[in-house]
């Protein structure tokens, strides 16, 4: 692989409020290369957002605290730089599409505008020139009539069509890393596929890596070339995200995968993981998922860290069979 254009090793951070400390995440690692999609998967409450939001610097830092591990983002160790030096990348250099796409768009300001006050800040084009930009950015998202389109509010446009714009936004700086955080939730099939196969094409023809964040392992299984999955802010697996899906090796992975809905057989209940979400405020020492793992053993007192399973992907849990000593 060539440079990477993120590498997260040995995350850990927590939040402190009203005198109790949660630990959000815990030793998380993950990289993206120039071009690759990677998936970070995992139930609400784990982490995935925090992971993103940890990435530019945009967690409150009144109660945020790092306590190991280090992010560097094209060669920027993100976490030892200034306010004022991770705000130069935003929007710049690290783009964001985020779920609702009404959050992230001025609802009393037309799409054209929007977008020209984007293209200024992050580039050096004369006003003119910002201007074609703004017909060019919204062609490139596959927007049919951009000339209406740049002249219309937010409100008059669908779902699909808001995200689209979002997306023109986000990438008409041509950013290095893309952090798409659930950017189909709210979105219907067909339009779901439209956006993830668009930003399929983006990361192809701009070279630029995307970090796509859900909780569908249907959009990770038909986006990514990677998959990482989080658990209460830990990695327990992490790899080609045919293997992981195919063959997935940790028990929450696998329960995860026989959570979802059985088109061929629509007629058999949903399985749901039993037990409760940890206390992040009270980690187990031990592995963090055990309180609802069928396969808990003794060994399980002991937090397993990653190693190499035997179809070549990483997963933390004792009971798996490596390929490591």
């Amino acid at each position: 692989m060539s440079e990477l254009v993120l590498e997260i090793k040995n995350l850990s951070l927590s939040f402190d409020t009203q005198g109790a400390s949660a630990s959000i995440l815990k030793n998380v690692e993950l990289h993206i290369g120039p071009g690759e999609i990677v998936g970070l998967v995992g139930e609400s409450g784990s982490g995935k957002s925090v992971t993103a939001l940890a990435i530019s610097k945009l967690l409150p830092t009144q109660i945020t605290k790092f306590s190991s591990g280090s992010i560097v983002f094209n060669g920027i160790d993100i976490l030892a730089s200034s306010e004022t030096e991770v705000a130069k990348l935003r929007g710049k250099r690290i783009g964001f599409v985020f779920q609702e796409p009404m959050t992230a768009l001025n609802p009393t300001m037309t799409i054209g505008k929007q977008l020209f006050h984007v293209i200024r800040r992050h580039s050096e084009l004369t006003k003119t020139e910002a201007l074609a930009k703004v017909r060019t950015a919204l062609e490139e998202v596959l927007i049919s009539k951009p000339e209406v389109v740049e002249n219309q509010y937010p409100f008059q446009l669908s779902g699909g069509m808001r995200q689209r714009v979002v997306i023109a936004m986000a990438m008409a700086a041509n950013p290095t890393l893309l952090i798409a955080d659930e950017p189909t939730t709210a979105l219907d099939v067909t339009v779901q596929a439209e956006i993830l196969n668009l930003i399929a094409k983006l990361a192809k023809d701009h070279g630029t890596a995307v970090l796509l964040i859900s909780h569908d392992l249907g959009v990770i299984a038909n986006s990514c070339s990677r998959v990482t999955v989080l658990y209460a802010g830990e990695v327990v697996e992490s790899g080609i995200v045919s293997e992981v899906l195919r063959k997935p090796q940790h028990p929450y992975t696998q329960a995860l995968i026989k959570s979802l809905p059985d088109i061929a057989d629509r007629d058999s209940l949903l399985e749901t993981i039993a037990g409760e979400f940890p206390d992040l405020r009270n980690r187990p020492e031990g592995c963090i998922y055990a309180p609802r793992c069928p396969k808990k053993f003794e060994a399980c007192e002991v937090r397993p860290m990653l190693r190499i399973a035997k179809d070549l992907h990483s997963v933390a849990c004792w009971a798996v069979e490596t390929t490591e000593k």
